[in-house]
């Protein structure tokens, strides 16, 4: 059984999302997986009543809203939660075409992340993207640990909790990017082929895609 990570708390998600995750974990991973759901309301994820599903509370003191609900991911590298082996964590939107399985078996031992999608126009971008991060959780339980350390300045010191764990890394030997093709941006690196050749790719509205 392997185990496969996501968070749902704030208002951008709703019920649907956790649904389609399980329906895309049974359609396209050959191996079977636990589904852990990090929640700030855990009776709502049980109640739907998903078969290898689990509900993790999360910290009732950090309270995050909006954008900053992304924090909440630091919480996997907690030691109080309990995971079979090495961990999967993707995000709620990130969507599975193709069998994962080897996403637990690519590169073992390493923390394996994203590149940031930025690297659409930086080749060498140094940031990574923590939408698709596997990592074998004992031995990075200390992500977690300096966070709460001082998690007001950490919040400070970083946008979010991807650059946090890019200056983790920083004079690390420990970490490596997935495949480019393994893991893709729709927007910028799949729609159209590519949407945007250049600026940020939205209408003069603010809305996107561009050329909807």
């Amino acid at each position: 059984m392997k185990d496969v990570c996501i968070v749902f708390a704030g208002t951008k998600f709703t019920d649907k999302h956790i649904v389609q995750k399980r329906q895309q974990l049974d359609r396209y991973c050959s191996v079977p997986t636990r589904l852990t759901v990090l929640t700030d309301d855990p009776a709502r994820i049980m109640g739907i009543g998903l078969r290898d599903t689990r509900a993790v509370l999360l910290p009732d003191d950090w309270r995050f809203t909006g954008r900053h609900c992304w924090w909440y991911k630091i919480f996997m590298f907690s030691n109080t939660i309990n995971w079979y082996g090495d961990v999967l964590y993707l995000d709620l939107d990130t969507i599975l075409v193709n069998d994962i399985a080897h996403l637990w078996t690519y590169e073992p031992g390493k923390f394996v992340i994203c590149q940031d999608f930025n690297r659409k126009w930086i080749l060498d971008y140094k940031v990574s993207n923590s939408s698709i991060m596997r990592f074998h959780a004992p031995a990075y339980y200390e992500i977690y640990d300096t966070f709460v350390q001082d998690r007001t300045a950490n919040m400070r010191g970083n946008l979010g909790d991807q650059d946090y764990i890019t200056k983790y890394f920083a004079d690390r030997t420990d970490k490596i990017w997935w495949p480019q093709t393994w893991a893709q941006s729709f927007k910028w690196e799949v729609h159209h082929g590519g949407l945007i050749e250049s600026g940020t790719g939205l209408g003069p509205d603010g809305s996107w895609p561009a050329d909807a």
